[in-house]
């Protein structure tokens, strides 16, 4: 965490855009410093200014949604479209939702943001699904602290961008920073990504950072009891044997062998009209009979991928 300040500066050369920043010295000597600059007209303006307990964090959640808005007016400048009052009415909100500043009545808690964003981006009950106002919500969820909300906008922003860097970059942004903070959950969405483009290397050490990071220093907000590590296992194994990779941590599986089991069945029976997911599902399930559940034979991890893996393997064009 860095202590500092968000500043929104304006220029009189280029009326109608705000730069918005952080800094940790006073907001009034940065904007000092960039009117000296010689590619300057004219001085900046300070016109206004928000102290952050967390000055890094605060900046990159005002700037997804000032980019959500479609107010960046250059990618990666701190240049933005749109009135002072508009942007500062932005930085208010994140100091409000993080507690930096004083909250109104329509900021709710950390818990509360995240139940409702979740609500939108499902459509649970008789909310409309709306994927714009679960991100909002989200992002004040995680201006105010929670860990799983981090967790989401990555998945979110990974999802929506796939193959694109800005995806990717933001959501790598936010799941950094869930990690960072303690949501070792946030590795398990790295791993996913560094699967997708196959970069063995770090697919590894995003999962051997989950691992470790859960044994060492379990985090009760994150978990939601056996299910969530038993869905984390699944994609685990799953990426593994699709990769054509050997499943470690086997002893850190082992005991939740059952859990993922029953798992794996229920989700069988959720995506019947699924192939392809039935097939991937099939495979962890072998797998995890063969190698975890009691009773099962001691079997090289070499063979074990062999026998319940290399149809997946080769029906995806993997080299064995």
């Amino acid at each position: 965490m860095e202590q500092g300040w968000v500043y929104v500066l304006v220029n009189s050369s280029i009326p109608g855009v705000s730069k918005v920043g952080r800094t940790s010295r006073p907001p009034l000597q940065r904007a000092a410093e960039l009117s000296a600059a010689t590619g300057v007209a004219t001085p900046f303006v300070l016109a206004f200014e928000q102290e952050f307990a967390d000055c890094v964090l605060a900046e990159r959640l005002i700037h997804a949604e000032l980019d959500r808005r479609g107010w960046r007016l250059t990618a990666n400048r701190e240049f933005f479209r749109g009135s002072p009052g508009e942007i500062v009415r932005v930085v208010l909100d994140v100091a409000a939702a993080s507690g930096d500043g004083p909250a109104p009545p329509h900021v709710a808690g950390a818990e509360a943001l995240l139940a409702e964003a979740d609500r939108h981006l499902f459509g649970q009950g008789d909310t409309l699904q709306d994927l714009t106002e679960a991100m909002r919500c989200y992002r004040l969820a995680a201006a105010r602290g929670s860990l799983v909300a981090l967790e989401r906008l990555g998945a979110i922003h990974a999802q929506l961008d796939p193959r694109g860097r800005i995806g990717r970059r933001r959501a790598m942004r936010f799941l950094k920073d869930g990690a960072r903070l303690g949501n070792y959950y946030c590795y398990v969405e790295m791993a996913e990504l560094f699967a997708q483009e196959r970069h063995l290397e770090n697919f590894r050490k995003a999962w051997d950072k989950f691992f470790a990071a859960r044994e060492t220093m379990r985090c009760a907000e994150v978990e939601e009891g056996h299910e969530r590590f038993a869905l984390a296992l699944r994609r685990y194994i799953g990426n593994c044997l699709a990769l054509a990779e050997v499943p470690g941590h086997l002893s850190e599986m082992m005991p939740e062998a059952e859990v993922l089991e029953r798992s794996v069945l229920a989700a069988l029976d959720a995506v019947r009209d699924a192939p392809e997911a039935r097939e991937t599902l099939m495979a962890v399930l072998r797998w995890t009979q063969a190698a975890l559940l009691p009773g099962a034979a001691v079997v090289a991890p070499e063979r074990v991928r062999r026998r319940v893996g290399a149809w997946l393997v080769r029906a995806r064009g993997v080299a064995a």
